[in-house]
């Protein structure tokens, strides 16, 4: 199954940050009413943003390469992983049809928008006199001056208009022909600014209007495609500016007329064009980003809401086909949810969250925090000692390797700033002590069991672990496979750790 993930302004690729450090964790996807692992899956993230000088899409760009090189290096170009860290393919358009020359991105090419002002792209200079009075009425005369490369400033009538060239677009007609009955489309956007509201209903109207677009092959299949969407309301808080068109005092204007409109156009009883729609939304106000309309790049802290909305594009994964039934371009029983945490507090840890979410993340998102100390603070000690001389080799030459260096110098300092992004706002989530180097305390709200009979977990409870597995792996991993001994041997040894050590956390 193929995961088209269209991630539409900032807060798409924002959303898209937390995904990958849950993929990277190694959670994956299971039917909701099986227990099985999605099988083959592979998720296309398509990002849709015209301020390609935007910090979040910039730091989302290089996560989504690194976890590519790395995933590569651990399992080539299989599909058929559903366990152990980055065992979730990641692919571009490109990659999915070499063949046909498209450029190896993420992100959609918005050019002929991002080069223009409003008024140049619709040609408001060689419009008749009366045409020109009724943009003007339409559009004020900042909305027809605003150069499109830094957004749509919070005005999705500019972008609404602007972003209707998706349709028209190589990219778009590759992934409509690429696009088969079992896959599927998820669409992140947020509801109260510019880019994203306005292009989460174009997509979708595009894709529900695929049987009339006779440059598609498969018209009907994408026709009748099963469409989720995660619609963010208002959840961070923005400095007070007057010079600036972006003001929170908006957004729950924005956000109401946004809403009406796609009961109206989207998921009322007369379109029934989403098979599933998650909302969520957070009142207590964030610590205040830098009001940056979009000039300076606009670089905003992680927000545990994103981290949480990650979790909507899991759930629409786990849910099974008869669920997700659209019959001529009409989503048949559409689905709606929302998020609750299990109690309103201000300061979140991996215990706040409810039984389900906790089952689903909380044991690999200790592994993965336990494989960033032991890799970060301890491995190159252990190189030289136990399972790094079985063979095949762990020696020092690996820490100069293109795949240790992309996971430990990119990858996990972009998981540490996350997690800092994240503890300092508001509300504050703190999965974990990022000021301790012991393995005892660093989960935050979780005390390892203690006992006569139980010993305390550290480096050496590690090494003495992976010794003991290693020797059961003679055999297992080739001399081309030393990434994936290092990565394998500690997603099994950590398992019975948690187990022994952190039971309480699931």
């Amino acid at each position: 199954m193929n995961l088209y993930l269209f991630l539409v302004g900032g807060t798409g690729s924002r959303v898209l940050k937390p995904l990958l450090m849950q993929l990277a964790a190694g959670v994956h996807p299971c039917d909701e009413r099986t227990g099985a692992p999605i099988a083959d899956l592979q998720i296309v993230p398509i990002i849709m943003d015209p301020h390609h000088a935007n910090e979040d899409l910039k730091r989302t760009d290089d996560l989504l390469r690194w976890y590519k090189e790395i995933r590569k290096s651990l399992y080539g170009d299989r599909t058929d992983v559903n366990q152990g860290f980055f065992n979730v393919k990641i692919a571009t358009l490109a990659d999915l049809a070499p063949q046909h020359g498209l450029t190896d991105t993420f992100i959609f090419n918005l050019g002929s928008i991002a080069e223009k002002e409003f008024k140049d792209y619709i040609a408001f200079d060689t419009m008749n006199e009366q045409n020109q009075a009724l943009c003007s009425m339409l559009f004020s005369n900042e909305h027809l001056n605003t150069k499109m490369d830094i957004g749509f400033v919070g005005s999705p009538n500019i972008g609404a208009v602007a972003l209707n060239q998706f349709k028209d677009s190589v990219e778009f007609r590759e992934f409509a022909n690429l696009y088969k009955k079992e896959d599927r489309v998820f669409i992140v956007s947020s509801i109260f600014g510019g880019t994203g509201a306005a292009g989460f209903p174009i997509i979708v109207k595009n894709i529900r209007d695929a049987a009339n677009n006779p440059l598609l092959t498969n018209r009907g299949d994408l026709r009748d495609a099963k469409i989720g969407a995660l619609t963010v309301l208002p959840y961070f808080n923005v400095a007070s500016d007057e010079d600036s068109p972006i003001s929170r005092s908006d957004f729950v204007i924005k956000t109401k007329s946004a809403l009406y409109y796609y009961q109206e156009n989207l998921t009322g009883p007369k379109s029934l064009s989403l098979n599933a729609c998650y909302y969520l939304g957070d009142e207590e106000a964030s610590v205040p980003y830098v009001n940056d309309p979009g000039g300076d790049g606009q670089r905003n802290d992680a927000h545990f809401i994103e981290h949480v909305g990650a979790l909507s594009i899991l759930n629409f994964l786990s849910l099974p086909d008869d669920k997700l039934h659209t019959v001529d371009g009409r989503a048949q029983n559409p689905l709606f949810r929302e998020y609750g945490l299990k109690s309103d507090e201000s300061n979140l840890n991996l215990m706040t969250f409810g039984q389900q979410t906790r089952e689903l993340i909380n044991t690999r998102m200790v592994k993965f925090h336990l494989l960033y100390m032991y890799l970060v603070h301890q491995f190159t000690d252990d190189i030289g000692h136990g399972y790094t001389l079985d063979q095949p080799e762990l020696r020092q030459a690996f820490t100069s390797t293109s795949f240790y260096r992309t996971l430990t110098n990119d990858f996990f300092h972009s998981y540490y700033d996350w997690l800092i992004e994240m503890q300092g706002n508001n509300r504050s989530f703190m999965p974990f002590n990022t000021m301790t180097l012991k393995l005892d305390n660093c989960i935050n709200g979780v005390q390892p069991k203690k006992g006569f009979f139980t010993s305390i977990i550290d480096y050496k409870t590690i090494l003495a672990a992976m010794n003991s597995e290693s020797k059961k792996a003679q055999q297992r991993y080739t001399d081309q496979q030393l990434p994936l001994k290092l990565m394998d041997l500690f997603d099994r040894v950590s398992d019975k750790l948690i187990e022994d050590k952190f039971s309480s956390i699931k």
